[in-house]
């Protein structure tokens, strides 16, 4: 039977690094992308090749920038033809505090998570029209989207906010052709993201969650596995929280 394909954005380090990883172990093939940090992801698509990925391909990924996404597809469309797998993982978190956020940063931040989020998805529905079986798409938001930001800061906590609400439209829309659109929404994530945070302040946050600690990027990993896999057919419209019970509802 050929190998599920999956399309990885982000894939460098962090949460998009530890998905690509999962899913080269069960045997996927992947497409990863990157904004700047190629030699890294690079590095990446070759530990997912020794773990037994059917076939693993890198391109840069702008989402801000529509020819950017509609180059991607195009290659996606000539090397694969098809899709059953889009993990929306790309984004950008500038520890900006609300005084200091300009509208070039705020643009940037919006264009590049919450639209680029959208785009890329609407782009790539023909190729996961193309496949057959069960298709699947996993977007990232976080808990900054569902409390909004105060440590996170303004735009990052809005635009994730946003993911909630595109992730669930597409699920409402493309239920009737099969494919399945759900959110992962990680709290507190040991990524190089939070990396950026002074070392007093991660122990200051660590002791708000519940069960005691920072969760891992495999631990956000092993639920988008399980979301895209077809045992998860009848999950679409949802949203996994993955904070160690920061939020409980």
């Amino acid at each position: 039977m050929d190998a599920r394909k999956a399309l990885v954005t982000g894939a460098s380090s962090g949460i998009g690094e530890a998905t690509a990883l999962q899913l080269a172990g069960e045997g996927y093939s992947l497409w990863l992308t990157y904004g700047s940090r190629q030699v890294e992801t690079e590095a990446v698509a070759e530990e997912c090749r020794k773990l037994g990925a059917g076939d693993v391909r890198v391109s840069h990924l702008d989402q801000r920038d529509s020819a950017s996404i509609a180059r991607l597809v195009e290659a996606i469309s000539e090397g694969w033809g098809s899709l059953d797998v889009l993990v929306n993982n790309g984004g950008v978190l500038p520890y900006t505090t609300i005084d200091d956020i300009t509208e070039e940063e705020w643009d940037f931040v919006l264009q590049t998570n919450a639209r680029g989020t959208f785009f890329l998805t609407r782009a790539c529905l023909p190729l996961l029209r193309e496949a057959s079986g069960d298709r699947s798409i996993v977007n990232l938001s976080s808990l900054a989207g569902q409390v909004g930001g105060i440590l996170a800061p303004f735009h990052y906590a809005t635009s994730k906010a946003a993911i909630l609400a595109i992730s669930k439209s597409f699920a409402r829309m493309l239920a009737p052709e099969g494919i399945r659109v759900n959110c992962v929404s990680p709290g507190f994530i040991t990524t190089p993201m939070t990396m950026q945070l002074e070392d007093d302040m991660r122990v200051g946050l660590s002791a708000q969650v519940p069960l005691g600690s920072f969760g891992g990027p495999a631990d956000v990993a092993w639920i988008i596995s399980s979301l895209v896999s077809p045992k998860a057919r009848f999950v679409t419209g949802a949203t996994y929280d993955i904070n160690g019970g920061v939020r409980m509802e």
